[in-house]
């Protein structure tokens, strides 16, 4: 069984405003060792966005480490674009050669168990693992899950596998996604867009899927790496482009 899918109690643990830098911000940072952290991690998100130019943040907070020249900036921001925060957390080390940057955002339910666990530890100043007399970080224990957050659907065991003399190479091109959809509740991924496809699953609020094609009447094609089944647009909240070929 999975554990709890930890994307939507994430986003409840941020702010509720975004960020609102006034004029001359941006230059002030540059001249402050803090400012210069945020900047460093921002800048690193901005390489991983969808859409940099218009990328927006929230709840931005700064935190000084128990291991010198250290620092964790804690945040939302929308790297996938539109109006959904994910949540951030940036590891930020100070070099003689500038600042390296270890960055974990919350994509998908591995990465946000990874957020969980750095938020927890590292969002608050002092954080992060303890240093030795010799200055080597110490190991630290993971923190516990959180209760309460929605659990995703138990997965069945896959019969084992007879392992095949001659293997055939596939030559045809793997489903790309064309884009993502976030569920707004519950829902039902059925396995035919007209409604009335059996059920295969029911996806979680909050979870977020990749979209691999559209039907008339706003279903969407949707899954992990590949297409799994389809959902109605009335559950979830596709990203422009794909609403767009779905009208």
């Amino acid at each position: 069984m999975r554990k709890g899918f930890l994307l939507a109690g994430l986003l409840a643990l941020g702010g509720c405003f975004e960020d609102a830098a006034p004029n001359g911000q941006a230059s002030a940072q540059r001249d402050d060792p803090l400012g210069q952290v945020r900047l460093a991690a921002e800048g690193k998100l901005r390489d991983i966005a969808r859409d940099p130019e218009n990328m927006r943040f929230r709840a931005v907070e700064v935190h000084k480490q128990s291991i010198p020249d250290t620092y964790a900036v804690c945040g939302q921001a929308t790297l996938a674009g539109g109006a959904v925060f994910l949540p951030f957390v940036s590891v930020v080390s100070a070099t003689n050669g500038g600042l390296e940057v270890e960055q974990h955002v919350a994509r998908n339910n591995v990465e946000a168990t990874r957020v969980y666990v750095e938020l927890v530890g590292r969002c608050f100043d002092g954080g992060g693992p303890q240093a030795r007399a010799n200055g080597t970080p110490m190991a630290q224990l993971p923190p516990p899950l959180p209760n309460g957050l929605p659990v995703l659907d138990q997965i069945r065991p896959e019969p084992p596998k007879v392992p095949e003399l001659v293997t055939a190479v596939s030559t045809e091109p793997r489903p790309v996604a064309s884009s993502t959809l976030v569920m707004r509740q519950n829902g039902n991924v059925r396995s035919s867009p007209n409604g009335g496809g059996a059920v295969l699953r029911v996806a979680r609020s909050g979870s977020v899927l990749n979209v691999f094609g559209t039907a008339p009447g706003g279903w969407y094609q949707v899954g992990d790496t590949e297409p799994e089944g389809w959902v109605h647009r009335t559950v979830g909240s596709p990203q422009p482009s794909a609403m767009a070929s779905a009208q």
